[in-house]
């Protein structure tokens, strides 16, 4: 297809789209404005805008910020900073400050890793249940409730007694949240249920409200990252005030205590929960970061609720279109991880979770799916996504697969994306608030370029071991003559192609192309095979 002709294409399907979905889509005609001014390094990489770095340098400029844990004015200054941002927070989630207070971490896993910390396990007492669909950061409270002897560590599905609720990572599915209400009423006078919402996902792009407290969950947890695209190393926990006389303090550092022996096992902790769970000095450059990020969403987007229908009328036209994709036989390419079609954003959000096929049936593998998506400048998610649940779920690959795997080496995070004839992983396509339907229609020409057959691929055959050889000219199927336009090999692992020229022919041998990923670079400090992952 030439240039012209896909330029073409693409205006028709951004007219088809606006037809159904111009009162959703854009804040109003802005998007285009907002993507070339904030945005302009999307178009090599990440997500952070440029409105908060400039103001958060000239802010650095202009003011003196020292560590908070002293008195001089420096220190001060910051300290009054950190606390505006911790009730800019509160107020972002409908969070009353007298029934909820901010701990400051380092990410989202921190936040969940404090919670179990802290906790107030009873030995032989306390029961941890978990929703099968929960994130590795979850999963891993298991082990202190494991610890502390716990009668019953459980998973749950949507069918059982949920304890918790979220938007999924891996599929984008959301939970209801009356299902706190409906836990909330077990609670008797001698046990009570205490509800962890890791909230990173579904606060992207969507508001949670915590004004009702008896019916909102009892921790929140939540990465600025994922929120605004900048800064990287700050999440929290929102935690109920109630609970301070119940949870416990373990190990302490700097700033935490009022007084202390040295040389006797005495220390009297602060009383106010942040004080006395931010352990050491706090990342307060990234809290002031933090302030300009909140006021440039307020800016640009005005309110989470125009950024709700913006992604979900993105999200819904990608998975109508990539639902859509046939072979040449009808077979479907794309198995779609939900059972959701993406126009409700009260139990769907953002992500569009997928396997794809070839026609013949056979599994395309995720990571040669992502490295194609990486050369041709799209960057999009590929793995288990931290996620043993949804990988059982979806793909069917059970915990005895995962355990038989590993013991004939397979790892998480290593290039082998088919093991036994099955996925070892998922493609994930994430949408954001300054996602625009160019970026939608750019991934579906490329995914249909290299994805969706369209004719019948001939079959070449090897016979005796011997090379055959192929021209880049024409190959003679049993049912059609077939052009050969173009013959790319790769002969280092990882880097760019070398295109064969269509007047030589080019020798097959039993492992495919004659070269073709036949070398690769090694680091020379690890070791290690070098990918474009590193």
């Amino acid at each position: 297809m030439s240039f012209s002709q896909k330029i073409k294409n693409f205006e028709i399907e951004k007219n088809e789209f606006l037809r159904e979905f111009s009162n959703q889509y854009g804040y109003n005609g802005k998007i285009d404005i907002i993507r070339e001014n904030e945005y302009p390094h999307l178009k090599g990489s990440t997500i952070y805008p440029k409105s908060v770095f400039t103001s958060f340098t000239k802010d650095l400029t202009n003011n003196l910020y020292g560590n908070p844990h002293s008195r001089n004015p420096s220190a001060q200054n910051t300290s009054k900073r950190v606390d505006q941002v911790r009730a800019r927070i509160l107020k972002h989630f409908n969070a009353k400050p007298e029934e909820y207070q901010v701990i400051f971490t380092q990410n989202a896993t921190a936040a969940i890793k404090l919670v179990g910390e802290i906790f107030p396990w009873s030995i032989g007492k306390s029961n941890f249940k978990y929703l099968r669909e929960s994130h590795n950061s979850l999963i891993g409270l298991r082990n202190f409730a494991k610890e502390s002897n716990s009668p019953n560590i459980q998973v749950v599905t949507e069918d059982d007694l949920n304890i918790l609720f979220t938007q999924c990572n891996f599929s984008g599915q959301r939970f209801p949240l009356s299902w706190i209400s409906q836990i909330k009423k077990f609670n008797t006078e001698k046990s009570k249920f205490l509800v962890l919402l890791d909230s990173a996902a579904y606060s992207s792009t969507s508001l949670l409200s915590l004004i009702d407290k008896d019916n909102s969950p009892d921790f929140v947890v939540l990465s600025f990252y994922k929120m605004f695209g900048f800064p990287t190393g700050l999440g929290a926990l929102i935690i109920k005030s109630e609970l301070n006389s119940i949870l416990k303090k373990r190990y302490f550092g700097g700033g935490t205590i009022n007084a202390i022996s040295y040389d006797k096992p005495w220390q009297e902790f602060k009383k106010d929960l942040s004080e006395r769970y931010e352990d050491g000095t706090l990342n307060f450059l990234d809290i002031i970061a933090l302030d300009h990020s909140f006021n440039f969403m307020k800016e640009i987007y005005m309110d989470y609720k125009f950024i709700t229908k913006h992604v979900t009328s993105l999200i819904k036209f990608l998975y109508i279109k990539m639902k859509s994709y046939q072979h040449w036989n009808g077979k479907s390419v794309c198995i779609i991880h939900s059972n959701n079609d993406f126009s409700n954003n009260k139990i769907q959000g953002p992500i569009f979770n997928f396997n794809a096929r070839r026609s013949d049936g056979s599994w395309i593998g995720f990571i040669e799916l992502e490295k194609l998506a990486s050369v041709n400048g799209i960057h999009i998610g590929a793995g288990t996504h931290c996620n043993p649940g949804c990988m059982a779920k979806w793909v069917n690959l059970s915990s005895d697969e995962i355990i038989k795997n590993f013991k004939n080496g397979k790892l998480c995070g290593d290039d082998n994306d088919i093991f036994d004839s099955k996925p070892t992983g998922t493609i994930r396509i994430s949408l954001g608030a300054m996602t625009t339907i160019e970026d939608i229609l750019i991934w579906l020409d490329f995914f249909k370029t290299y994805f969706v057959e369209t004719n019948k691929v001939a079959n070449i055959m090897e016979t005796n071991n011997v090379a055959n050889n192929i021209r880049t000219t024409e190959i003679i199927n049993n049912n059609s003559h077939i052009t050969l336009k173009r013959l790319i090999l790769y002969p280092i692992k990882s880097c760019h192609g070398f295109t064969i020229p269509s007047s030589i022919s080019w020798p097959i041998i039993n492992q495919g192309l004659l070269h073709d990923r036949e070398w690769m670079l090694i680091s020379i400090e690890t070791g290690r095979a070098l990918s474009q992952k590193l």
